[in-house]
């Protein structure tokens, strides 16, 4: 089995698809365990985008990339790979999801009075303002494409410091000057992504995912898409606008609601939303994570 996700390697994108492992293990024989876990190669790439160009391209069978953080939302360009015309055909399903927490530390080879320049992907820049303002003040901040990218930069160099996770200061050799810098605790979700038609079996406390484009812009009109879940005592737990790129104004949305696509009352309440919009597509069904 190979699994893509944001690299180098010592991002929170490894923490989340080593604890989906770790949960595929529970259940199966020390045996079964030891001979999977073998086989499993995980594989690092650049951006969101490109894990998931890996999979249509069946360089791996699984994708995990990060969906929304607990205090920065959610990132834009893992709900711009879900809508994207690349998958035209819808091959790209959530299969699964895990929950990390997220704790930042301030990393860098020696010691803090030489830092210069801060770097990190721009949901830690962010999660991290008031402690980059009262203790970083005057220091350039850059944003790179991953946690780890920013470790490994700061490996390089004795005047830039990193906000990565304590994984990566171990990867890269770096010292931790200061641990869980973050404004506040949060939480990532992740998501797992497959193109080969896995489907999961209804658990009992499980989420379904869609994607839908609105058939004009009218009042009243995501009301009535979402009056078809109300009526039916459907839980929505995240909805999310994305621009269409068609035109300025207008959108798509992305809908998580709990249960699964083969319960009745989800069938039912599917079905109806897709008589008042122009575009449905269903982006998967899989267990709710363990918090």
């Amino acid at each position: 089995m190979k699994i893509g996700i944001l690299g180098p390697a010592g991002t929170f994108s490894e923490t989340a698809a080593r604890l989906w492992l770790k949960e595929k293990e529970i259940g199966k024989s020390k045996a079964e365990a030891e001979s999977e876990s073998e086989k499993v190669e995980i594989k690092y790439y650049e951006t969101i985008f490109d894990v998931s160009e890996s999979m249509l391209k069946k360089e791996v069978d699984y994708g995990i990339v990060p969906i929304e953080n607990s205090l920065e939302g959610s990132v834009g360009e893992a709900l711009d790979v879900l809508s994207s015309e690349n998958d035209s055909k819808g091959r790209m399903r959530i299969v699964g999801e895990i929950l990390v927490p997220i704790k930042i530390c301030l990393l860098q080879t020696l010691g803090k009075s030489l830092i210069k320049k801060v770097v990190s992907h721009p949901h830690a820049l962010a999660q991290c303002k008031q402690f980059i303002r009262e203790r970083l003040r005057g220091v350039e901040k850059k944003s790179v494409d991953s946690t780890a990218s920013a470790a490994k930069l700061a490996s390089q160099s004795e005047e830039i410091a990193a906000l990565a996770s304590e994984a990566a200061a171990m990867e890269y050799g770096l010292n931790i000057l200061e641990e869980n810098v973050q404004d506040k605790d949060s939480v990532t979700r992740f998501v797992v992504l497959s193109s080969s038609g896995v489907k999961t079996a209804p658990t009992g406390k499980d989420k379904t995912s869609v994607l839908i484009y609105l058939m004009k812009d009218r009042p009243g009109a995501l009301y009535d898409v979402l009056g078809e879940f109300k009526q039916r005592q459907i839980n929505l737990t995240k909805i999310e606008s994305r621009p269409s790129k068609r035109a300025l104004g207008d959108y798509m949305f992305h809908i998580d609601c709990e249960g699964h696509i083969e319960e009745e009352k989800i069938k039912e309440a599917l079905k109806g939303v897709e008589g008042k919009v122009a575009m449905l597509k269903f982006l998967g069904a899989y267990p709710m994570a363990k918090k």
